[in-house]
């Protein structure tokens, strides 16, 4: 059974930092914990979602050349299973993955959110309905499920995504099926 959720930001604590300071790596156990917390918290959390959690945390405003290359190594050695979503990393915090959340935006967005989790709200929304849904009408719910008051290119993008993933059934002719249904 799929659960909707609602989404939660991590709360990490707030401490002043400088670029320097973490490009000479002396705040790498702090990074890494709070890599760590952000991931258990918010997985499965796409990359970019994931260093701006922790970047924030240090009263910076991103992730830029000179730091990307010091978060992408303590990130690789997160004990967490990494897949690659559309070309982005996305870490996952090993828990049972058979959700979707919904969130306002200014927590995340919809290219923030994963593709499998994507998907899971429209198998949500065939289970729920339990019946064969054309494309564009499955696009109509999607929307409003994940409360968004419009399908914009970002949240018609995520959905095109999802409609395609392999944890989606179709029928063959531009119509999804629950996964029971034959």
């Amino acid at each position: 059974m799929i659960e909707k959720r609602s989404y939660s930001a991590v709360e990490l604590p707030q401490t002043e930092a400088t670029a320097e300071m973490i490009i000479a790596r002396s705040l790498d156990g702090e990074i890494r914990e709070r890599m760590m917390r952000t991931v258990e918290a918010e997985g499965p959390i796409m990359r970019p979602l994931l260093f701006k959690r922790v970047i924030a945390s240090f009263s910076l405003k991103k992730v830029g050349s000179r730091i990307e290359p010091v978060f992408r190594e303590i990130a690789a050695s997160l004990p967490f299973q990494v897949t690659m979503d559309d070309g982005e990393e996305v870490y996952h915090s090993g828990c049972d993955e058979n959700f979707f959340r919904t969130s306002p935006e200014s927590d995340r967005y919809s290219y923030q959110i994963p593709t499998g989790e994507a998907a899971m709200c429209i198998n949500y929304i065939l289970d729920r309905e339990g019946r064969i849904i054309t494309k564009s009408e499955l696009a109509v719910l999607f929307r409003k499920e994940l409360g968004y008051d419009r399908l914009g290119s970002q949240v018609d993008a995520l959905f095109r995504r999802a409609a395609r993933s392999e944890l989606v059934s179709r029928t063959g002719n531009g119509r999804y099926r629950p996964n029971g249904m034959q």
